[in-house]
């Protein structure tokens, strides 16, 4: 095995003790287990649970499959909302089942416990932040379970039946999968009692009759985030009559979108225009070659967030951006992994200088910029003046060029983040001299620290072409540390 001599050889001597500490079990604990391995005395005992350990025992009875426990919990649930968030990830048919089935029991009432307040459930979102039913201490519970989580510019959803559910739909392959195919057929036979809200929908790859089944139960007003991958253009033509009806779509990212015909500018109508769209990211797309001017005019209003990764763009792509009166107010533009070595960047400076009072966020990663075009960028660049994050990794700028890009940003004093290149000077034919940048950055980091007080600065270097990794130098430790 080939070892690069710049790699750091492993101290035995550091690693960190492992072995884990006994914790007894707290007496509500154990009371909680003796209850539910007996389900019968735990449902008697519902009534008089006090509300506070409702969602541990809850979250305990989901995670341990005892299911008729959580169909007992359903009707005499004592908050307003339950969110069962990441935790979904580890449930089965039969949970899924016995909520449900809680839920019709819940329908079916006359007269409702007086001690259920429940009005909505979230039931499957993989990007909540909450691992469980609650997040934080006891003493912030009732706060939490009490609280609506609002949905902006979504009147939609607020559709007024007994109960909501809230969920993400995922189509992989032109399929759902068991639960999610469980839950649209429970919920289509009780429309007139439960609004099924989807405020995150996935669509990767696409089999026509499947779609045409979802959407004539997804509420469209409802989709918030939506993810299309791996289709090509006459699948996004057939989504179009859909995909208009999404008003309040805030954030749309298209994914290995390919062109399989060939399509003129004036043909690029196949997205509709979106009234309310605040990101956009276009990631792995060949069909966005030379139609950026295009594909921009499905903005209806000023978009926050443009994110381009992976694609190919022209020259007469980056002309369009000062152009487009859609993006003039945009916060956060992030391009990586595109090819801009041999474009003139003329027209990306006029935009930077357009955008310079709301950009806050700043990324051109991995996009082969070069010493001359980075001097070409700098003025525009100090004129950005509310930036909080800037990132250049992955660039090939020379130690000089670099110090004169850090003088330019130690002027940008609302800078919190901010990733720097290696200077070429830092490698030997692709090896990285991990001495040598240890060497440079203090006086990098001299010129910042002349003018302000940075929060958090690293220079990353490329991968080292004998063994795979990199190094990064941080603010914080004033040190080189090796990756893989």
């Amino acid at each position: 095995m080939v070892i690069c001599f710049q790699c750091p050889v492993k101290d035995d001597s550091s690693e960190e003790d492992t072995k884990k500490v006994y914790s007894p079990l707290t007496l509500e604990k154990l009371a909680r287990q003796r209850l539910l391995r007996e389900e019968a005395l735990a449902i008697s005992a519902l009534n008089d649970l006090p509300h506070l350990l409702f969602p541990v025992m809850f979250e305990e009875a989901f995670i341990n499959g005892h299911t008729k426990v959580l169909t007992a919990m359903i009707p005499v649930w004592p908050y307003p909302y339950l969110s069962v968030g990441i935790m979904i990830e580890n449930r089965n048919l039969e949970t899924l089942k016995a909520m449900l089935e809680g839920l019709d029991i819940l329908i079916a009432q006359k007269v409702r416990s007086s001690r259920c307040k429940l009005r909505g459930i979230n039931w499957k979102n993989k990007y909540h932040d909450i691992s469980g039913i609650w997040a934080g201490s006891r003493e912030l519970l009732p706060r939490f379970m009490t609280q609506k989580q609002p949905v902006q510019n979504s009147p939609g959803c607020g559709v007024k039946k007994e109960l909501k559910v809230t969920t993400q739909l995922e189509i992989m392959e032109g399929r759902l999968d068991e639960s999610d195919r469980y839950l649209f057929q429970w919920a289509q036979q009780r429309k007139d009692s439960i609004h099924l809200c989807n405020r995150n929908l996935e669509i990767q790859g696409l089999t026509k009759a499947t779609v045409i089944e979802i959407f004539k139960i997804l509420h469209t007003d409802c989709v918030q985030d939506l993810l299309l991958s791996d289709l090509c253009l006459e699948d996004l033509d057939f989504l179009n009559p859909y995909l208009r009806q999404m008003n309040n779509l805030l954030n749309l990212k298209l994914s290995h979108i390919t062109d399989t015909r060939s399509m003129d500018d004036s043909e690029m109508s196949l997205l509709p225009t979106f009234h309310c769209l605040q990101t956009l990211s276009v990631n792995d797309s060949p069909y966005l070659y030379s139609n950026l001017k295009g594909f921009l005019r499905c903005l209806k209003k000023p978009l926050e967030s443009l994110i381009i990764t992976n694609c190919n763009l022209s020259q007469a792509d980056l002309d369009c951006l000062p152009y487009c009166l859609n993006i003039v107010e945009l916060k956060s533009l992030k391009l990586a992994s595109i090819n801009l070595c041999n474009l003139l960047l003329e027209s990306l400076v006029f935009f930077l200088e357009k955008v310079g009072h709301t950009l806050e966020n700043l990324e051109l990663n991995s996009c082969g910029i070069q010493d001359s075009q980075l001097k070409t960028l700098l003025p525009a660049l100090s004129q950005c003046s509310q930036l909080r994050v800037v990132s250049f990794n992955d660039n090939e700028f020379s130690l000089l060029f670099l110090k004169e890009l850090l003088h330019h940003t130690a002027q940008l004093n609302q800078l919190e983040i901010e990733i720097y290149p290696a200077p070429l000077e830092c490698y030997d034919r692709g090896i990285v001299l991990s001495d040598r940048l240890e060497n440079l950055c203090p006086e990098l980091l001299e010129i910042l620290i002349a003018k302000r007080m940075p929060n958090e600065v690293t220079f990353e270097t490329i991968q080292c072409s004998k063994c795979g990794g990199f190094y990064i130098y941080d603010l914080e430790t004033e040190r080189c540390h090796f990756q893989i």
